[in-house]
């Protein structure tokens, strides 16, 4: 084998221009992949950063019945359920619950508070994550059994570095959350980011310090078995297989919509891996990268095609020498073997060139930054996992570029090889095959050609489409006034004086609250049930998703009411309840009829009724490529919410205001 490396070398060596060709032919080819490859792991392959993360399992809710689509199948588990299924489970060696939160931070009490995105965790989620702090301890388990009692923390290793100077002093201090002082336990692994790898939690508190840090509203986190937001993760017990817990799963979730029907009888729990989990959550994602994968695979096929093309070329011109081996004894899997090893160095060399075109193309992905208050992390990098994909790709290639050359280049007409001063013709059946393959190569760069033309039209006509909504002299401003102690009347009367100040800056033209500004994540969710609509068999209620807004939002972004009216002053907490729905809603279970002055209950059956008073233009809502969906409005005065946005319609550029609105919330 090392003779055929070292006979190998040379002879790429004596054909400089036939090397650089393959190579950068097959660097292009391999790096495209491996690009791909460090995509798809960053956004979802690459497993949690924990030890035996194959491991961990993740248990969800699945609402049969709660929508009509599959937006809303599944969503997280309330904690009263975690906790009956922790106490009733005996297939896990543990279970843990978390819980996304922002926190008002400071180490001074007197100082404004800064937003951190962190986590309420259950006492043993650092035991089931099996993850060590590098400094201090985790959580005991008893540190989530009685609410408000324990106001203890664990630092996340990006919040250790910039705000305790990565200091082992940081143990023992006392920092603010929300107010409320906290002594700092450990500090966890710089590696371990939470339990979903894209959003980085700077810190951990215990799930018991919620209702303190809701502000002590009841019921409290800890009470509301029909609020769906925490995420479960677990371990089985040795021997216990994903299916045998599945099915324990299954078993007390029906005991639970038994003992609890107004909020459990739609609702089962589904226990999948974590990797499975991740899969069905994210189909468009998974759509998309398969699609890219698959092109990068057609780039790779050309690549091996015009290698192979070369590597036929190359054989005719060595059919003297291949034959004059074969006349004095080589064996014609021993000259296979011996080419197959050229083929394997040209790969592993064009593997090598790819990295560098695969690093380029990590680092290209690394530079997309998302706009928005919860800190996405996209690691697309060349880990041993990326490394060991390119390995196979150049293995892969090796084979599909070298073994019908290899095979070809063997079986010469010894007698016209040993005759011949030079190459031997191939022949005319052989020439086809060489042939065949610049076709194959033209039509594959045809076909990526017509792809790219298509998209970049695609994506063009996606930008121009309308958005439904203003997209310009519009600024945002996200608020959360809890996060600095303030209670629910204090958080109204703070909008209250925003909102009149705002609308008195020069260079405003109007000014609204929304609870959700278009196109960024967030929203609530609400069960309607329309009165005198007829849903499908077993569907009791639908989920959609719903804004609440001050009365002058669809003026400042341009959604006008095409039919009713918008909200006015006089829709106050203590008048009749109303709410606006889109075109969507009202053509889906209003059609040939007008949707103004029909009614709906919130929640459930028994919930409050609330009539429409009108019907707002069909926008868009998540995204440009999102089909049509139904939504819900319902006024601020009747539905009081502590985070809002300000929205801001400006006659200059909106960047201007910034400041002048920042002096005017201080």
């Amino acid at each position: 084998m090392f003779r055929d490396v070292a006979y190998a070398l040379r002879a790429l060596k004596r054909t400089p221009g036939f090397t650089v060709v393959a190579v950068v032919s097959l660097a292009l080819g391999i790096g495209a992949n491996s690009a791909i490859f460090t995509l798809a792991d960053g956004l979802i392959l690459r497993p949690l950063p924990v030890p035996d993360a194959s491991q961990v399992i993740v248990i969800q809710s699945q609402l049969r019945g709660e929508s009509l689509g599959s937006v809303f199948q599944y969503s997280q588990l309330s904690y009263p359920d975690f906790a009956d299924l922790r106490s009733r489970g005996k297939s896990f060696s543990g279970l843990a619950a978390s819980q996304y939160s922002p926190f008002g931070f400071t180490l001074d009490k007197s100082a404004l508070p800064q937003m951190k995105f962190g986590m309420l965790v259950s006492g043993d989620f650092f035991r089931v994550m099996n993850v060590q702090p590098i400094l201090g301890r985790s959580f005991r388990p008893d540190e989530d059994q009685i609410p408000g009692r324990d106001a203890v923390a664990v630092l996340g290793y990006d919040l250790w570095k910039n705000a305790f100077a990565a200091s082992p002093d940081a143990i023992g201090q006392t920092m603010f959350l929300n107010g409320i002082a906290f002594a700092v336990v450990g500090v966890a692994p710089e590696s371990f980011t939470g339990p979903m790898p894209i959003i980085q939690s700077a810190l951990y508190v215990p799930i018991s310090m919620g209702p303190r840090l809701e502000g002590d509203r009841h019921p409290s986190v800890l009470e509301r078995r029909g609020d769906r937001q925490a995420f479960v993760h677990g371990r089985l017990k040795p021997g216990v297989s994903v299916t045998q817990a599945a099915a324990e799963t299954s078993v007390i979730a029906r005991q639970l919509s038994a003992a609890y029907p107004d909020t459990n009888r739609t609702c089962s729990l589904v226990l999948e891996t974590e990797l499975q989990s991740r899969l069905r959550a994210n189909p468009l994602d998974v759509s998309l990268l398969l699609f890219l994968l698959a092109l990068a695979a057609v780039v790779l096929l050309i690549a091996c095609a015009n290698v192979m093309n070369l590597m036929l070329s190359r054989g005719r011109a060595r059919s003297r020498e291949i034959a004059i081996r074969l006349a004095i004894g080589a064996g014609r899997v021993r000259l296979i073997r011996q080419l197959l090893t050229e083929s394997l160095i040209i790969a592993l060399l064009g593997g090598g060139l790819g990295l560098a075109v695969a690093e380029a193309g990590a680092d290209l992905f690394s530079q997309i930054r998302i706009p928005m208050d919860i800190p996405i992390v996209l690691d697309f990098r060349l880990d041993p996992r990326a490394l060991l994909f390119t390995a196979a790709a150049c293995v892969l290639s090796a084979v599909l570029f070298g073994l019908a050359p290899a095979f070809q280049t063997t079986h010469p007409n010894l007698s016209s090889a040993l005759k011949a001063g030079g190459a031997v013709s191939s022949g005319r059946r052989k020439l086809f095959g060489r042939n065949g393959l610049v076709v194959a190569q033209v039509a594959g760069s045809f076909l990526l050609l017509v792809v790219a033309t298509q998209a970049y039209r695609g994506v063009s006509m996606l930008l121009a489409s309308p958005a439904g909504f203003r997209t310009d002299h519009v600024l945002a401003a996200s608020f959360d006034p809890s996060l600095a102690r303030y209670t629910s009347d204090q958080s109204q009367e703070f909008y209250k004086r925003l909102l009149a100040g705002a609308q008195t800056l020069a260079g405003v033209r109007a000014a609204a609250l929304t609870e959700t500004v278009p196109m960024i994540p967030g929203g609530a969710e609400s069960r309607v049930i329309p009165e005198g609509v007829q849903l499908p068999p077993g569907v009791e209620a639908v989920s959609i998703l719903s804004d609440t807004v001050s009365e002058d939002y669809f003026s400042v972004i341009d959604i006008p009411i095409v039919e009713g009216r918008p909200f006015a002053v006089t829709d106050r907490s203590d008048s009749p309840r109303v709410a606006i729905v889109n075109q969507f809603f009202a053509r889906k279970y209003y059609p040939k009829q007008s949707a103004v002055g029909k009614r709906f209950r919130l929640d459930t059956a028994g919930g409050p009724a609330i009539q429409i008073v009108g019907v707002a233009r069909q926008s868009k809502y998540f995204g440009l490529v999102e089909p049509a969906i139904d939504y819900l409005y319902l006024p601020l005065a009747q539905r009081p919410r502590t985070a809002m946005n300000l929205v801001l319609h400006t006659a200059v550029p909106p960047g201007d205001l910034a400041a002048p609105l920042r002096y005017l919330v201080r």
